[in-house]
């Protein structure tokens, strides 16, 4: 009894589809943090970047003003800043940021008194690659 060649056609067809959707996917990347009250600072591990806009959204639910960093990664132990500013109390803070491919450390620091609490992202959209 012969096969029909049907089914195997198909199944290639899906993984040809597949692949080529996948490669003008856009991926985010999202590193969310969060610094309560009562803590000094928070910040995340060293991430790889490819060149593009890092998005930084701070909301700083007070009651005192937050500074946040993006630091860029270097051998020793004060790394150069890409990026640094202060959100007061009540304030959202809104920024796309951009910045070659490297390694960057995203960073919270709470008012002298640690009384204030903040939820921030820094995300950034993979460019889209060619078909």
């Amino acid at each position: 009894m012969k096969r029909s060649p049907l089914p195997f056609f198909c199944c290639v067809l899906a993984m040809i589809f597949l692949c080529s959707f996948s490669a003008v996917a856009e991926a985010k990347t999202v590193y969310p943090l969060q610094l309560k009250a009562g803590t000094p600072s928070v910040w995340t591990q060293w991430r790889t970047l490819p060149a593009g806009d890092l998005k930084v959204s701070i909301d700083n639910k007070g009651p005192g003003p937050i500074h946040f960093y993006v630091l860029t990664h270097c051998g020793h132990l004060e790394c150069p800043t890409l990026v640094s500013g202060e959100v007061k109390a009540g304030e959202h803070l809104r920024i796309e940021i951009p910045h070659p491919s490297g390694k960057y450390m995203f960073k919270l620091d709470n008012d002298e008194k640690l009384s204030s609490f903040a939820d921030a992202v820094f995300s950034q959209e993979s460019p889209k690659m060619a078909p």
